[in-house]
């Protein structure tokens, strides 16, 4: 058992309005050397690595393999971060729902601090502003049960060296005048967002801008490891010194006995251009955010669903009333778009991050709802692995030889 004594201090955050991205007149360290951006991508077929999957995460491994300087040729089925990635919601957050201390609790964080590194990574590459903000973000009781949840939460994370607030209800009205009438208090945490919805030219670009090899519209048929590992597609094969299976929630049509499973989550956005939210919002069951463009945006369910795609009215139901009960004054915005998506879900809760001993490959999957707060700390990691270096992080929990230790 770790002692919450054993997690990171979070540094202090400058509280600014969701709107937009970083501040022009932020400082940047660069962090994109020249010799790894290459002009043009050609028709790749073979590279030192082939990483399996065009999500938030495949995409990240993919630019952090290019900066660890070598070659990678990245293979999606359908569009780049088109399925899981864009669907979600954003959220860069570790801490809101957290009442202990757990591994997971802990890569959440240690993926929350690394990823504004990425956003700047992203920008640097390709000009565009990915629509990133720092927090606060605010976590909302509406019950004295839920009120007491919030004290413990943030007592406890307070004593792990983290950075939380408890508000009383007058005092979070005064940060956030838009909070519903009931409340009964709140939470402050340094959590973020980001403008998934942006993403698929953004990444589409810096990917290229990197020089990795991009093939889009390419399904994977198999994998095979040995002396010469390959990657067998439908336009022909490609042969690689590392292959990473990032294929979320599609992982099993690759490796039939990877734990894990679509978790299907619908999404609400609102058209709300005259309401100024200044906060991420969290409640049980779902969480608010609102966009550079004004548009807000509530989820997420989830469900075991298969790849059902289709919305289900109950679920679509339970969010209109939650969104409403949270931000009365979305009830006269039109509804703009409800849609669903697929994340990875692990049986056993626990991302796979690491080589699988099975199939010979490094996987990187199984981040359910946090896949876009943990993407370029995993990256990272998988980066470290490929490149013979020590992972710089505990990555007992989350290794694939837990599949073959728990057979």
């Amino acid at each position: 058992m770790t002692r919450p004594s054993d997690l990171p201090p979070v540094a202090p955050t400058t509280q600014k309005p969701y709107r937009g991205c970083h501040d022009s007149t932020d400082q940047h360290v660069a962090l994109v050397p020249a010799p790894w951006r290459l002009s043009g991508v050609s028709d790749l077929k073979s590279a030192d690595v082939a990483v399996v999957g065009g999500g938030i995460i495949g995409c990240a491994i993919a630019l952090a393999a290019r900066r660890a300087g070598l070659s990678v040729a990245l293979l999606e089925r359908g569009r780049i971060c088109g399925e899981a990635s864009s669907a979600a919601g954003g959220l860069i957050c570790a801490q809101y729902d957290a009442d202990h201390d757990t591994p997971l609790f802990r890569l959440r964080v240690a993926g929350r601090d690394a990823f504004p590194e990425f956003a700047q990574l992203l920008q640097e590459l390709t000009g565009l502003d990915v629509g990133y903000s720092a927090g606060p973000t605010i976590g909302l009781a509406r019950t004295h049960q839920q009120r007491q949840d919030l004290i413990h939460r943030v007592a406890w994370q307070r004593q792990a060296g983290l950075q939380a607030d408890f508000l009383e209800p007058d005092q979070a009205r005064r940060r956030e005048p838009l909070l519903p009438p009931d409340l009964t208090g709140a939470a402050l945490y340094p959590d973020g967002q980001v403008n998934t919805q942006r993403w698929p030219p953004i990444v589409h670009r810096a990917l290229r801008a990197a020089g990795v090899h991009v093939h889009e519209g390419t399904d994977v048929t198999a994998v095979s490891d040995g002396p010469n590992p390959t990657v067998q597609t439908v336009r022909g094969t490609i042969s690689a010194q590392h292959i990473v299976i990032a294929a979320g929630a599609w992982i099993r049509h690759l490796l039939p006995w990877v734990p894990v499973v679509p978790s299907r989550g619908h999404m609400l956005a609102f058209q709300a251009p005259n309401l100024d939210l200044r906060h991420i919002l969290h409640v049980p069951g779902g969480s608010l955010a609102q966009r550079s463009d004004g548009r807000v945006v509530f989820g997420a369910t989830k469900e075991r669903a298969g790849f059902d795609r289709r919305l289900r009215a109950g679920a679509v139901q339970e969010m209109l009333n939650r969104a409403l009960a949270t931000l009365p004054d979305l009830k006269d915005c039109p509804l703009d778009a409800i849609w669903t998506g697929f994340r990875p879900e692990p049986e056993d809760g626990l991302p796979l991050i690491g080589h699988d001993p099975r199939s010979g490959c490094y996987l990187a999957t199984g981040h359910h709802t946090h896949g876009v707060t943990m993407s370029w700390h995993t990256a990272q990691i998988i980066a470290r692995l490929l490149t013979s270096q020590d992972p710089a992080y505990p990555l007992h929990p989350f290794t694939p030889h837990r599949l073959t230790t728990n057979a």
